[in-house]
C-alpha cells in the first residue's frame, strides 16, 4: 500500500471557489480534485520533457551525414 503524506496549502479566494465549485460538480471531495490535478501536471510536465529530448534526438539524427547510414 502506498505512504499517504498530508499538505497543507493557501490559495487565493478564487481558486478555493473554484474547486469547492468543481469538486462538488464531480461529486469527489476537494483533496481528491486536487491530487488529480497534480497528477495530471506531474504527466504533463513529463511528456513535456520526453518531446523536448525526441526533439533533441531528431536533430542529431538530422545532423548525421548520409555516409554513416550505410
Amino acid at each position: 500500500m502506498t505512504k499517504l503524506v498530508r499538505k497543507n496549502i493557501r490559495m487565493s479566494p478564487e481558486v478555493a471557489k473554484f474547486y469547492e465549485e468543481k469538486a462538488e460538480g464531480m461529486g469527489i471531495s476537494q483533496s481528491a480534485l486536487m491530487v488529480v490535478a497534480l497528477t495530471d501536471y506531474i504527466k504533463q510536465e513529463k511528456t513535456i520533457n520526453m518531446m523536448s529530448n525526441m526533439e533533441y534526438m531528431l536533430k542529431l539524427i538530422e545532423e548525421k551525414p548520409d555516409s554513416e547510414e550505410k
